[in-house]
């Protein structure tokens, strides 16, 4: 009896101690220390991002928790490159008890699921990471709208493979796998008295090479046109300041023709190449200021 008492004794040491030092981590936590650690980890990815969130804390087991956290170019926090309503950090122990910083992530952002894997050595500036999201809100990302003078909706999904080989500023290699659905491009300006496009699906597939993003293969399919279109776009600082070279198709459907009957004369006029249907173009300048082009 008396053992049983003794052992009871030291449940209950065990356990005050386990409650005070959860009590002590999350009321002494040091989120200032954790956002230069993070903001440093972004870093290191790309020099020219930046890391800031409203709120950070410890998440039972052992994890972090970040409350609207974004990055940013840097020195411009204003508009996000990516912010996340709420995001959760769980380190690998095993991992990190080698030297290795791996995590798992997940959390919402856009309206939409984020979660993948994150890892880099701590003896250099070698990253990978592995992200999933669906049904992420793209009316909602505000950095599109800052970037891009049109506005597009509709809910993206996708995946994202990234590494950086000691890369530095010379950027990272990885692929984008992203699929749009119930899309709608809406123009700043009617053009052709066409103020919005359907574009009801669009898959595209592009792998990352440094700092030029090669466009494998996207298609557009759309209740009043289709398309196609392949190409390149070298990457710049300034993400408006991007090269774009653009080749691809657009087929009109019979529901544009009639809902826009002046286009189908206006398009005989110009006597652009047709071939099955298709129209073909180029797309070349910069993102910030494209130049569309009929062949």
């Amino acid at each position: 009896m008396a053992s049983d008492s003794k052992n009871k004794n030291w449940l209950g040491y065990a356990a005050y101690f386990v409650v005070i030092t959860v009590l002590l981590l999350y009321f002494l936590f040091p989120a200032d220390s954790m956002e230069e650690l993070l903001n440093s980890s972004v870093s290191r990815i790309n020099p020219e991002l930046s890391f800031k969130a409203e709120k950070i804390r410890p998440w039972i087991p052992a994890g972090l928790r970040i409350d609207s956290g974004q990055i940013y170019l840097a020195p411009s926090p204003e508009v996000a490159i990516f912010k996340s309503d709420n995001f959760y950090i769980a380190p690998h122990i095993l991992k990190f008890l080698k030297g290795e910083y791996s995590a798992d992530l997940e959390g919402n952002a856009y309206k939409g699921d984020i979660s993948g894997t994150l890892h880099f050595a701590a003896a250099d500036k070698d990253i990978a990471s592995e992200i999933t999201f669906r049904d992420f809100a793209l009316g909602e990302y505000d950095f599109l709208a800052a970037k891009f003078k049109h506005r597009v909706t509709g809910s993206l999904s996708g995946e994202i493979i990234y590494s950086n080989e000691s890369a530095g500023t010379a950027g990272g290699s990885g692929n984008i796998d992203l699929r749009l659905s119930d899309g709608r491009l809406q123009f700043k300006a009617p053009v052709f008295n066409i103020a919005s496009l359907d574009l009801q699906s669009i898959k595209l597939e592009a792998k990352l090479n440094r700092r030029e993003i090669a466009i494998v293969k996207a298609e557009l399919q759309g209740s009043e046109v289709n398309g196609s279109m392949t190409g390149s776009i070298k990457l710049r600082k300034d993400i408006r300041q991007s090269q774009l070279n653009l080749r691809g198709t657009l087929e009109p459907l019979a529901q544009f023709y009639q809902n826009y009957p002046e286009i189908r004369e206006l398009l005989k006029t110009m006597k652009k190449r047709v071939k099955r249907g298709q129209y073909f173009f180029t797309v070349t300048g910069t993102i910030g200021a494209p130049s569309f082009k009929l062949l």
